[in-house]
């Protein structure tokens, strides 16, 4: 007569019957491979802080250049340019850690995740790499994401071909290639960038959030919701403001909280000052769509 089974084994039998409860299986979208490549390797150290950023007056100038051009100006472009010019400003946040040495590239790479539907009807963010990004106008910079975004496919980058090669690889080969990227900056830079800019916001949602994620990059920067605040205006009257919730993560072993203060000084006057939106950007958009026309 065997010995009776311990309770916490019926337990476990039990779970492990295999039910029908009815519902819907699709195949796993590969591509998302990368996406998790990607997250095994955060930076340990990472720090993260967020701020609210006035951008009444960038909004509004955003969407009177919208009805002047009848194009469509996404706030996202509009903080991939002033996140170039803060980080062109303070090179620390281009720099990584290589042995005991560090290197702070010349380009600013800005990876764009961009939402798009794949030829085989999946949504997932794409990675787009704005390259030199700091020597790009806001319009150039705008014109490329909004090329990238109606592109059906853009298996020609570099960048996708490497990282389509990976989502096809076995799990296990992932993580040795996912370690053997992070390990040197300048394949880092090849397949993801220098510095990550996304933006996490759905019309019509207001409530205060953002992402507060873990980074790869010794830079990352979410721009989330858009919310109403009152505040006092030059006249000390109370008036209603737009203000974006804006987020970061920072590899601590290369930036520390002072750097980190002047960059958010610097970031937050290029977004209330509306940088880049100006008569300038209105006659490149309209040379670039002449150019498209032909």
């Amino acid at each position: 007569m065997g010995l009776p089974l311990p309770k916490f084994l019926h337990t476990l039998i039990g779970l492990s019957e295999r039910t029908t409860a009815p519902a819907t299986e699709a195949p796993w979208p590969y591509l998302r491979n990368v996406l998790l490549m990607f997250f095994e390797r955060q930076r340990p150290h990472a720090i993260r802080a967020m701020v609210e950023v006035d951008v009444t007056d960038s909004l509004a100038r955003i969407r009177a250049i919208e009805r002047e051009l009848r194009i469509a100006l996404p706030f996202h472009a509009f903080a991939v340019f002033c996140v170039s010019r803060a980080v062109d400003e303070h090179r620390t946040f281009n720099t990584y850690r290589r042995g005991d040495a560090l290197v702070t590239f010349d380009d600013i790479d800005i990876l764009s995740p961009l939402d798009k539907r794949l030829p085989q009807g999946v949504r997932i963010p794409v990675g787009h790499i704005v390259r030199g990004a700091q020597k790009k106008s806001l319009a150039a910079i705008n014109w490329e994401l909004r090329k990238a975004i109606r592109a059906d496919d853009i298996p020609d980058d570099p960048a996708v071909k490497l990282r389509r090669k990976i989502a096809a690889a076995p799990w296990w080969a992932r993580k040795l290639m996912g370690r053997w990227i992070v390990a040197d900056p300048q394949r880092l830079r090849q397949g993801h960038g220098t510095v990550l800019v996304s933006t996490v916001q759905d019309r019509g949602f207001h409530r205060p959030y953002s992402i507060i994620a873990g980074t790869v990059h010794t830079l990352t920067v979410f721009a989330g919701s858009f919310v109403d605040r009152l505040a006092l205006d030059g006249g000390g009257k109370v008036e209603n403001r737009r203000f974006v919730c804006l987020s970061g993560a920072f590899d601590h072993d290369i930036v520390d909280g002072m750097a980190i203060a002047g960059f958010a000084k610097r970031i937050v006057q290029l977004l209330e000052s509306a940088a880049g939106l100006d008569q300038d950007f209105i006659d490149e958009t309209r040379r670039l769509m002449t150019e498209d026309r032909k």
